[in-house]
C-alpha cells in the first residue's frame, strides 16, 4: 500500500512537471545587459536626459497642432487673482484621414506642452498616429480647470476627472477638426502611468472613450515609496545655501537651454551627457528632487485661491503674489498628503482613514487583479529607476507577465529617447486590438 501510494504520488508530480513544461508561466522580458549599449550607468544622470526631450521645433509646421482650451467648470476662469486661466489647455497633433489616436499622459506635474510629451506625441505623429496630449493632474492648470476640489492626489479621483476631460476634447476635435479616429490608444508617462492604469480600469467600466492598446511607462508601483523617495531627494537641499541652490537651478536651466537649441535629430544629440552637465552625483540628486516636488506648491497655491482651505497664511494681492507662492513651494509631497489632503478627505485633521490607507488606494497595486487580467495594458519599466524598489518592479513583473518589458538601465524615464525604446514603444502600441465600442455621451 504505502509503495502504491508512493507511485501514485511520484506519477502525479511527473504530470504536473509536464503540464507545466508543456505551458509554462508568462514571464516579463527581461532586456539582457549585454544587449542594450544604453550610455549611462547612473540611473540620476541618466534620468536628466528627459530635461532636453523636445520635438523637431526647428522643423516643425506649428500649425499642424491644435491647441484646444476646454471650459470644464463653470466659474473657474473668473477665479481671483487666475481670471482668464482657468480653461485646460490641451494639445492635439492631427493626421489627414482616419488614423488611431493615442492619448498622452506627461510625468508628474508635466503641461500637455512639457518636452517629454512633445518629444512622444512627435515620434507617433511620425508614424501615422494622431496625438491628444493632456496636463497632469498635479500641473497647476489641471487642478484650476479640471479638478472640482482643487486638490489633486487621489488617483482614482484625479483619473475620473481626467476621464471627463478626455472626453471633451474628444468631442471637439471630432467636430471642430472633423477628425476620423480609428482606434484610441493609451499612452501615460511615470505619475502619468499610474493614472493610465486607473483610466483603463475606468474605460473598461464606463466604455466612454473606448481605450485599446494602454502602454504604462515607469510607474510608480507603490505610491508610499515613491513618495517617500521624492521628499528624500528633494530635502537635498539642506545641504545646500540658498544662494548655492538658486545658482544651481540656475546653471541647470543654462546647460537644459543650450541642450534645446541644439538639432535633436542630431546623432551626439545626447551623447556625453555627463561631460556637459558636469554636476556631482549629490547636485544632481538635488535637482531631481527639487524638480518632482516643485508642482505641489503650485497646485497647492491654486487651490488656496479656488477655495481658501487657511493653510497658506502670507498675505497676497495682484501686487504682492510670489511670497505666497514661496510658502506653498515649502511644502513637499508627504507635507501636502498629511497636512491638506488627507485631512479634506476624511472631513477634518481628526478620525477617519490614515495616510497608508489612502495611499493603497492610489497605488498601481490597488489595480493589481485587474491588470493582471487586462491584455491590452503593458508595461514598460527600468531595472535601475530609483522611485521603485527591487521588490516591488517583481511584483510588477509578475503582475504583467509577458505584457512587460524591463530595461536594465535608464533610471526615471531616462531612456524614452533611446531607440530600442522607441521601437518597443511603437510595436506596442501598433499591435491590432478589439475593444468594445464606446457608449454615447449622454
Amino acid at each position: 500500500m504505502p509503495c502504491r501510494w508512493g507511485n501514485r504520488v511520484l506519477w502525479r508530480s511527473l504530470a504536473l512537471i509536464a503540464f507545466w513544461g508543456l505551458c509554462p508561466t508568462a514571464s516579463a522580458r527581461r532586456v539582457d545587459a549585454a544587449l542594450y549599449p544604453y550610455p549611462y550607468q547612473d540611473p540620476y544622470l541618466a534620468s536628466t536626459t528627459v530635461a532636453i526631450l523636445k520635438d523637431r521645433d526647428q522643423r516643425y509646421v506649428w500649425s499642424e497642432a491644435q491647441a484646444l482650451e476646454l471650459e470644464l467648470i463653470p466659474g473657474r476662469n473668473q477665479v481671483p487673482l487666475l481670471e482668464g486661466k482657468g480653461k485646460l489647455h490641451t494639445r492635439y497633433l492631427p493626421q489627414p484621414g482616419p488614423a488611431p489616436l493615442i492619448v498622452l499622459l506627461p510625468g508628474f506635474g508635466g503641461s500637455a506642452y512639457s518636452g517629454s510629451a512633445r518629444y512622444v506625441a512627435q515620434l507617433f505623429q511620425d508614424h501615422g498616429f494622431q496625438v491628444l496630449s493632456l496636463p497632469s493632474p498635479f500641473h497647476w492648470n489641471f487642478a484650476l480647470a479640471a479638478s472640482r476640489s482643487a486638490l489633486p492626489g487621489l488617483t482614482e479621483r484625479d483619473s475620473a476627472e481626467l476621464y471627463r476631460a478626455i472626453q471633451a476634447a474628444l468631442d471637439q476635435i471630432r467636430r471642430r477638426y472633423h477628425a476620423e479616429i480609428t482606434t484610441i490608444g493609451l499612452i501615460g508617462l511615470s505619475h502619468g502611468a499610474l493614472v493610465a492604469g486607473y483610466l483603463s480600469k475606468l474605460d473598461a467600466e464606463e466604455r466612454r472613450v473606448g481605450f485599446g492598446t494602454t502602454l504604462l511607462v515607469n510607474p510608480p508601483i507603490d505610491l508610499l515609496t515613491t513618495l517617500r523617495t521624492i521628499d528624500r531627494l528633494a530635502d537635498a537641499e539642506r545641504r545646500f545655501p540658498a544662494a548655492a541652490r538658486a545658482n544651481l537651478q540656475a546653471y541647470a536651466f543654462g546647460v537644459g537651454k543650450a541642450a534645446l537649441d541644439r538639432d535633436i535629430d542630431d546623432p551626439s544629440y545626447f551623447a556625453h551627457w555627463n561631460q556637459r552637465l558636469r554636476l556631482s552625483g549629490e547636485e544632481i540628486r538635488y535637482l531631481i528632487g527639487w524638480v518632482l516636488r516643485e508642482p505641489v506648491g503650485e497646485s497647492l497655491y491654486v487651490a488656496e485661491l479656488v477655495r481658501p482651505l487657511g493653510i497658506l497664511r502670507t498675505p497676497i494681492s495682484w501686487g504682492y503674489r510670489s511670497a505666497r507662492l514661496d510658502e506653498a513651494r515649502s511644502f513637499g509631497l508627504m507635507d501636502y498628503l498629511r497636512r491638506v489632503l488627507i485631512p479634506k478627505l476624511n472631513g477634518g485633521p481628526a478620525g477617519g482613514p490614515d495616510l497608508e490607507h489612502w495611499l493603497q488606494r492610489s497605488s498601481l497595486k490597488n489595480l493589481a487583479s485587474f491588470l493582471r487580467e487586462q491584455r491590452t495594458v503593458y508595461l514598460m519599466h527600468n531595472a535601475d529607476d530609483f522611485l521603485v524598489s527591487r521588490d516591488d518592479l517583481a511584483y510588477a513583473e509578475r503582475v504583467f507577465g509577458e505584457r512587460a518589458i524591463i530595461y536594465p538601465l535608464g533610471g526615471h524615464l531616462g531612456n524614452l529617447w533611446y531607440p530600442q525604446n522607441r521601437r518597443d514603444m511603437l510595436e506596442v502600441m501598433q499591435r491590432p486590438v478589439t475593444t468594445a465600442p464606446a457608449r454615447p455621451r449622454p
